[in-house]
């Protein structure tokens, strides 16, 4: 082989290697401008101090021990408690800073309002040429060729029917309660069954308030939202290759009975019971709240069964309805493009991909990667899936000599030049 033939191949070799994630340029559009932005806003709101995942639960996919490696190297062993080892908000949250230095990214603070494809009046056949363009609120642009939506669970509060009418100055959901909530409120009505709605009612019994919270059905003490068989490894394939392989309609129905109606955590549920026992929180279960009138003073009169009691206002946290339109770049979108949904959730393909060359993970993915799609473990799964399938499409599509179905050998076949510098007669 000549030098010219040496440096030729060495330099395929090279590109061959370097072909995936690392040879992309990834852009994170959040409204927020930080990582972790919603997540910060919504533990800081409840005053959240430990996470209820394990500390094998994180975002990295490559070292399921880094976050336990992170606090270790750290000295910050103390923030993880209890026999599944709950990392501390402020150590999750440092850990995932921290890790995302590591990621080569541009983070473009602004709100995502409109996308649309510059394919989507043709005939649908793959053109490696088409393109999507991302609108923001401030009217700039972005132009790429995949985009994944990563939108966190989409949907409709969820209002009882017999409380819609309460005074809307009354009522309102968790995520606002701290702009809502004023020194005149002392008695509050907290609704749901599940841990949000404990910890609101935590939020307002330390700030002085007396709670009753309200549930359909008893309070359900466990570790976890869906049970360990999802995320032990050595259950977990057997259950989501089970989940997967029934219609769309079953998995629906099974993301409503593996997550029933929220669970509370012990660590929890003890601190229900302290409050309990001083007299300043009322659980009551079993019994729909109904709106009867309003007094001379603004206080709401609820009927609780057979009784009636009187509050400063009343605070929701009984989830979503799942609906994904009910976003606004979602929506955009799906007015340009027909899209397929079953429940709320978006009806992706194996690899996720919703429409061509958009992908969805997180709660949006539920449908295809199961109830645990909106924890962690179920976003780093779904995250997996995307980056796999995005790697094989631009491995295989790439029409310069990397290719997948190009000849790696190319660079090796004698050329004029080369053949020029030939001894041979």
């Amino acid at each position: 082989m000549t030098p010219n033939q040496v440096n030729s191949a060495s330099e395929s070799i090279r590109l061959n290697k370097g072909v995936g994630p690392s040879m992309k340029k990834v852009c994170v559009v959040d409204p927020s401008g930080r990582w972790l932005g919603k997540w910060n806003e919504n533990f800081d709101r409840l005053g959240i101090e430990y996470l209820r995942s394990p500390a094998l639960a994180h975002p990295d996919h490559f070292d399921i021990n880094s976050l336990l490696a992170y606090a270790i190297s750290n000295d910050r062993e103390d923030e993880l408690v209890g026999l599944w080892k709950l990392p501390s908000t402020e150590l999750f949250r440092d850990f995932c800073v921290h890790l995302a230095k590591q990621l080569k990214h541009d983070f473009v603070k602004g709100m995502a309002v409109d996308l649309t494809r510059n394919d989507d009046n043709n005939d649908g056949a793959e053109d490696d040429e088409s393109y999507y363009t991302v609108t923001l609120a401030d009217g700039s642009e972005i132009t790429c060729k995949y985009v994944v939506l990563a939108l966190g669970p989409t949907g409709t509060p969820v209002t009882p029917s017999k409380l819609c009418n309460v005074p809307k100055d009354r009522l309102i959901q968790w995520p606002r309660m701290k702009e809502h909530l004023n020194s005149h409120h002392k008695r509050v009505l907290v609704v749901g069954g599940g841990l949000t709605a404990v910890q609101v009612a935590q939020y307002c019994l330390r700030s002085g308030r007396k709670v009753v919270l309200c549930s359909r059905r008893p309070l359900v003490e466990r570790h976890f939202d869906i049970d360990t068989c999802w995320f032990d490894k050595r259950s977990a394939n057997l259950q989501i290759a089970e989940f997967y392989h029934q219609s769309e309609a079953e998995r629906l129905a099974a993301l409503k009975e593996v997550r029933g109606g929220g669970s509370v955590p012990p660590i929890y549920m003890n601190d229900v019971r302290k409050w309990q026992a001083s007299g300043e929180l009322s659980v009551l279960d079993g019994v729909e709240p109904e709106y009867l009138e309003s007094t001379a003073d603004g206080k709401v009169v609820v009927g609780m069964g057979k009784d009636q009691m009187t509050f400063d206002f009343i605070i929701l946290a009984c989830g979503i309805k799942p609906d994904c339109t009910e976003n606004q770049l979602v929506l955009s979108y799906k007015e340009k493009c027909p899209l397929k949904m079953v429940g709320g959730f978006p009806s992706v393909s194996v690899d996720l991909e919703w429409s061509k060359n958009l992908f969805v993970v997180g709660a949006l993915a539920s449908l295809n990667v199961g109830p645990d799609s909106g924890n962690i473990m179920g976003a780093r799964r779904a995250a997996s899936i995307v980056a796999n399938a995005l790697e094989c499409k631009a491995w295989l599509r790439d029409s310069d000599s990397r290719g997948a179905l190009s000849n790696r050998f190319d660079q090796l076949f004698w050329d004029e030049e080369d053949s020029s510098d030939s001894d041979c007669d």
